[in-house]
């Protein structure tokens, strides 16, 4: 009888989070996005944590690579070699996209807040926040798999979090504008959608090159600045934000060292 009605309680719980999960998906269509993966199953919920404790970027290199390389030739094979995987995560590809999409826009003179990087699921739909001569334009973009369509709620949800930003912000929609920049192409009620409420698409955009690097300057534990680069696999990467005179994005590990940045260390060296 224990067993049964133990049983009973875990189905009523898993119905309860059925329905409250439903309900959720239906106030954030975004949250699709993130569980139409299994990703999530393989983290690491013990208390520990789920950092590694070792330089993340053994992960991309070979035994060989390891003992044979400099440091600096190490973390640069790392970098090439994360680059050209093609096991990344989707959420690496996805914030990968996002940068290469914020790059295209300071080429054009925009000042770029990373707000999908930085802010997660905060990010209100925002990937992108993007100013240039008093105009803003509210960038959300998405990187599928070409089987895949972009529908209208994608739309409704960007033009929503664009009237939320220009109410918080008290501006005008004249003053603010949606853009949805993705590889793939919108369905066809997705861009009648789009016509209507004055949202721009951009479809079939591809990943490019852009500088992977981030260089910032900060404090050390000492309290004394510091010069520092931070590599996609590192674990500070999402959250550093390039908001200092001298910050910047670089290609290449000699770019970064050229410039007197070091490489962070956030992991216990192995003995």
């Amino acid at each position: 009888m224990n067993i049964r009605a133990s049983a009973n309680e875990r189905i009523a719980e898993a119905k309860i989070a059925t329905y409250q999960l439903n309900y959720l998906l239906t106030l954030y269509p975004a949250l699709e996005d993130i569980l139409d993966t299994e990703e999530y199953n393989e983290l690491d919920y013990s208390d520990k944590g789920y950092l590694n404790d070792a330089d993340p970027i053994k992960q991309y290199l070979s035994k060989e690579e390891w003992a044979s390389l400099s440091e600096d030739e190490k973390n640069q094979r790392a970098l090439d070699n994360y680059i050209s995987s093609h096991s990344k995560s989707k959420w690496q590809i996805g914030r990968d996209y996002e940068l290469y999409v914020g790059y295209l826009y300071e080429k054009k003179g925009f000042l770029v807040t990373y707000c999908g990087e930085t802010q997660g699921l905060e990010d209100l739909g925002r990937d992108l926040i993007c100013k240039k001569d008093g105009k803003t334009q509210i960038v959300q973009c998405k990187y599928w798999g070409k089987e895949k369509q972009i529908h209208e709620k994608h739309i409704f949800q960007l033009f929503a979090t664009t009237v939320s930003y220009c109410i918080e912000n008290h501006l005008s929609m004249n003053e603010v504008s949606p853009v949805f920049v993705t590889n793939i192409v919108l369905s066809e009620e997705a861009k009648r959608v789009a016509s209507q409420l004055n949202v721009t698409y951009i479809e079939n955009q591809p990943l490019g090159v852009f500088p992977r690097i981030k260089c910032n300057h900060g404090i050390d534990e000492y309290g004394l600045p510091t010069k520092i680069y931070h590599l996609p696999m590192d674990q500070q990467y999402d959250r550093v934000l390039l908001i200092h005179d001298g910050d910047m994005m670089v290609f290449t590990v000699k770019e970064a060292v050229a410039a007197g940045f070091r490489r962070a260390y956030k992991w216990r060296p192995e003995q």
